[in-house]
């Protein structure tokens, strides 16, 4: 019996690598392929190997299979933990666990990372909610340092729409701008109606 299916994982370029501070965007990629080739549970240990020991069965189970051979288990993990440590940057320095199952290795990227992400999230969102703009400053340097805030939090995976964007720009102006604020939400009224 021959091993299909065991195409090259695919490769991130070094930028979408994870580097322990991307964990959001890249496990969000790496559970996309996963799904994708059907073999979430090796990632999440609910596809374990087999020890019973039976003779080689003539036909090949699928990449989604719970029960593979014991030669297919060994071929299916090793492709999904060379996924994840192969676009992972520096995974002994990043304290990974490479030298077990996928699920193992995979356990110990959420135990490190996960909580910290989830930190990381609500800190860049409350740094772009506490950002203020006085009289005096330079409105445009403010909308650059309020855009690259808010690209900052997208990527780490906050989910802050356009909407909420805007307001939390106009918030962020002080008193001596209600009169401008109070006609730009009229107008973004006006505009949103048609």
């Amino acid at each position: 019996m021959t091993l299909s299916g065991l195409n090259i994982p695919p490769m991130f370029n070094n930028t979408n690598k994870f580097d322990g501070t991307n964990w959001s965007t890249w496990s969000n990629n790496i559970l996309s392929i996963v799904s994708l080739k059907g073999i979430t549970g090796y990632l999440d240990g609910t596809i374990t190997k087999s020890t019973i020991t039976t003779s080689m069965p003539t036909t090949e189970t699928l990449w989604n299979s719970s029960n593979p051979s014991g030669d297919e288990w060994d071929a299916r993990n090793a492709w999904t933990k060379i996924l994840i440590t192969f676009n992972t940057q520096n995974p002994v320095g990043l304290d990974i666990n490479i030298n077990s199952t996928v699920a193992e290795a995979w356990k110990t990227y959420k135990d490190s990372y996960e909580t910290t992400s989830d930190m990381a999230r609500q800190n860049i969102e409350q740094e772009l909610c506490n950002l203020t703009f006085s009289d005096g400053d330079d409105f445009q340097n403010y909308i650059t340092i309020m855009r690259n805030k808010l690209s900052q939090a997208r990527a780490l995976g906050v989910d802050i729409t356009n909407k909420n964007f805007k307001t939390i720009l106009l918030n962020s102006l002080p008193s001596s701008w209600d009169p401008v604020v109070t006609l730009l939400e009229n107008f973004l009224q006006k505009c949103s109606m048609g």
